[in-house]
């Protein structure tokens, strides 16, 4: 998207990033996103990117990368910029910035309530697969 600015998140951002996700659905499902940003911040920031437009931050994604496989999570664009390519240039980023590392395959998940989501990733090339989805909590979350 012309005029669209990929940058890393740094901490000033942290209000419009909170509101960005809120108006996204995003905080329903996240009891601490306070904690959420300052953990991927700490750990790697490079992984931690923004869309910003005309000076407003409107998109978000955070990549991860482990020595085996890429992941991406919380790719967030404000209801008024979808369907812009914003979305496209930022998972193509964090692609090309995951091929960078030696990294030969990324994952993502998609919330059931996300539905509208996995059509946007098919059309990057994105396929479905059938795995059971387990997890743990090794600390219980607090609330933000």
């Amino acid at each position: 998207m012309k005029g669209l600015e990929i940058a890393p998140f740094l901490m000033e951002h942290r209000e419009a990033l909170l509101a960005l996700w809120q108006a996204c659905g995003i905080l329903a499902w996240d009891p601490a996103p306070k904690t959420t940003i300052h953990k991927k911040v700490s750990h790697s920031p490079e992984g931690f990117l923004i869309g910003m437009t005309e000076g407003n931050l409107v998109a978000s994604l955070i990549v991860g990368y482990d020595g085996l496989r890429g992941w991406l999570y919380r790719l967030a664009v404000l209801p008024g910029y979808r369907h812009r390519g914003i979305a496209r240039a930022l998972v193509e980023h964090a692609e090309n910035w995951l091929r960078d590392q030696g990294c030969v395959r990324v994952k993502l998940q998609v919330e059931p309530r996300g539905q509208d989501a996995v059509g946007f990733y098919r059309e990057l090339g994105y396929e479905q697969q059938e795995l059971l989805d387990m997890h743990k909590w090794l600390v219980k979350p607090e609330s933000a």
